[in-house]
Formats: structure tokens, C-alpha cells, sequence
């Protein structure tokens, strides 16, 4: 098993960020819930603080899955990928790493603006980007808001074109995140 990527396949250490950071994601999406459904309290400030810390884990992440693809490159996809195909899945692709960069950004924001201090797992605060801010707290409410219904969106057209590289066209494409072949 080769921690690097080939042009053939992914290796361990892609496919270890890929299904790691695709956990913390699914992870967070229960987190914020659970959270928005609770009233006040501590058992609502107990789930943000996690939901902040996760947040911030899947954006050190993905900064270190960049420069992990950046420096190893990734495998090509099979000729019989058309131009169209492979524009949309590059575009997503990217659309997804934008959106997981900017919605810890935001949401960091949007909780130094409500004057909350944040922390990584209560071991180390961070440090403040903005001061305490109705006006910027509430368009920070909305960019969150839409930027996840975006990132939504671009998970399930990536699950949809893994499906059809697995299901349809049966291509390897699915295996190579799975086995890095």
C-alpha cells in the first residue's frame, strides 16, 4: 500500500484525508441538528463548541489535503471520461474544497460576532478576527446558511457521479478511492 498517489490510483494518504474529512463532515451536519433543534442552554453550547472544534479540524485538514494533492498529484481519469465529465467533476471538486475552507471561516466569524470566544476542544482559544457585531452576526447567519445548502448540493453531485462511475459505467474510478486502485 503506497502512501502516495499514481496516476492510476489514490494512495493511503489521500484516501485517509478524502473518508476522514467526509466523516468529520457527516458528523457535523448531526452535530448542527441536534444543536439547532435544542433550546439555550448547556447541552446547545455543549454541541456548538464540538460543532466549532470539528469545524476547525476539517479546515486544518483540507489545507493539508491541498498541499498533499498539490505535491502528488492525482490519478487521470480513463479516456473514456468525456470533456464535459471531467469539467463538471474538476469544478466540483474544487467547489467542494472552497466551501469546506469558507464554512469554518464563516462560522468562526459568525461566533467571534456574536462575542463568542472559540476554542479548539477548550485546549487553545482562537484568536479573534472579528470584535463582537449584530449587523456582521446576523449576514454571517445567512452566508453559513447558504454556503451549506451550496456544499449540500456539491455532495451529492459527487456521490452521484461516484455512483454512476461504480454502477454505470464501471470504470475503476469509484475503486480508486476506496483501494488507491
Amino acid at each position: 500500500m503506497s502512501l502516495n498517489s499514481t496516476m492510476r490510483g489514490y494512495g493511503a494518504m489521500a484516501r485517509l484525508l478524502h473518508w476522514g474529512v467526509a466523516l468529520l463532515v457527516a458528523t457535523q451536519i448531526v452535530i448542527a441538528l441536534r444543536a439547532w433543534k435544542l433550546p439555550l442552554g448547556n447541552d446547545k453550547f455543549a454541541l456548538l463548541l464540538q460543532h466549532r472544534s470539528l469545524g476547525l479540524t476539517i479546515f486544518t485538514l483540507i489545507v493539508i489535503r491541498l498541499g498533499w494533492r498539490w505535491a502528488n498529484g492525482v490519478p487521470t481519469l480513463p479516456d473514456s471520461v468525456g470533456a464535459a465529465a471531467r469539467a463538471l467533476a474538476r469544478f466540483n471538486q474544487y467547489l467542494l474544497y472552497a466551501l469546506l475552507l469558507l464554512l469554518p471561516l464563516s462560522g468562526l466569524i459568525m461566533s467571534q460576532s456574536a462575542g463568542t470566544v472559540v476554542s479548539w476542544f477548550g485546549l487553545f482559544n482562537i484568536p479573534n478576527l472579528v470584535a463582537a457585531d449584530e449587523a456582521l452576526l446576523k449576514q454571517m447567519k445567512l452566508v453559513h446558511l447558504l454556503l451549506n445548502t451550496v456544499l449540500f448540493a456539491g455532495i451529492a453531485l459527487h456521490l452521484v457521479g461516484a455512483l454512476r462511475h461504480w454502477l454505470w459505467l464501471k470504470d475503476g474510478v469509484f475503486q480508486r478511492m476506496l483501494t488507491g486502485r
